[in-house]
């Protein structure tokens, strides 16, 4: 079986949870050897050391999460490792770490006689000034009147490279749009980032209303968490170069999917005026 053979069902579910699928292919391909999926994260807050492990899925299958139970975890930092707990079917947690900037985390994943580690250092915070919204003349949804997005703003520190993630939330529902960037034309510079959500279907209940609770979180991640969904972003929708999906450029060794990010968290919830 061929490497794009192999994970183009980890990007048919991942294509379809963060971008709407418009049309629907009847693709003949053999179902592929599912693939451990890895989604670790170690956060400067309470409850922010999660670890989430699935399995990839056949073509026939839904995309709900298809969980692993069994794994031994844990994350090590200075010496100290946090064994976590399995709270539901595939998810593991430790609620007594609580990461800092600047210090280096290792995660350790044992399952089914396979080791998988790796590393990540959490960055320093940016502080997040404000959240904001902002009307585009030139995006208008189905009734003709322009669209609501929402604006980030954040003093870029000059002399270092950063890299950011944001992840929207509209009256508690998460948006599923990857949003992330990189300061490369920034540097040292305010930064008022329009925040552009993927509404290909003009489906209203998602727009931003007046009334709305608009909730932005801001993430400061290191350089491979940021390739990561990057890779993930374009190699879910064959962009670039690559006629069909290819694997994301993940930073656990051993062979699985997936990503460990070690990054400070910080948000803000207005109302959308």
């Amino acid at each position: 079986m061929s490497s794009t053979s192999r994970y183009i069902g980890y990007f048919l579910i991942i294509g379809c949870l963060f971008s709407s699928c418009e049309k629907a292919i009847d693709l003949q391909l053999e179902n592929a050897t599912p693939d451990y999926v890895i989604e670790a994260t170690v956060s400067n807050e309470a409850g922010g050391a999660k670890v989430l492990i699935s399995t990839t899925k056949d073509f026939k299958d839904n995309n709900s999460f298809n969980g692993v139970s069994g794994a031994q975890v844990s994350i090590e930092n200075n010496g100290t490792a946090y064994s976590l707990t399995e709270t539901s079917k595939g998810i593991y947690q430790a609620a007594t770490l609580v990461g800092a900037p600047g210090n280096s985390y290792r995660l350790l994943v044992s399952l089914a006689g396979k080791n998988y580690t790796a590393n990540c250092t959490m960055p320093k915070v940016v502080p997040l000034d404000s959240v904001y919204v902002s009307q585009s003349k030139y995006d208008l949804n189905k009734d003709n009147v322009p669209r609501t997005f929402a604006v980030v703003k954040y003093k870029d520190p000059a002399g270092e490279q950063n890299y950011y993630r944001f992840v929207q939330y509209l009256n508690n529902k998460k948006e599923k749009t990857l949003f992330t960037f990189n300061d490369e034309f920034t540097p040292g510079q305010t930064v008022n980032t329009i925040l552009n959500y993927n509404n290909p279907n003009d489906d209203l209940s998602i727009d931003l209303k007046k009334g709305d609770d608009l909730t932005m979180e801001m993430q400061c991640i290191d350089a491979t968490v940021y390739k990561y969904f990057y890779s993930l972003r374009n190699g879910a929708s064959g962009n670039g170069n690559n006629a069909a999906p290819s694997n994301p450029l993940t930073n656990i060794q051993g062979g699985a999917l997936g990503y460990f990010s070690a990054h400070t968290t910080q948000r803000k919830t207005i109302k959308v005026p």
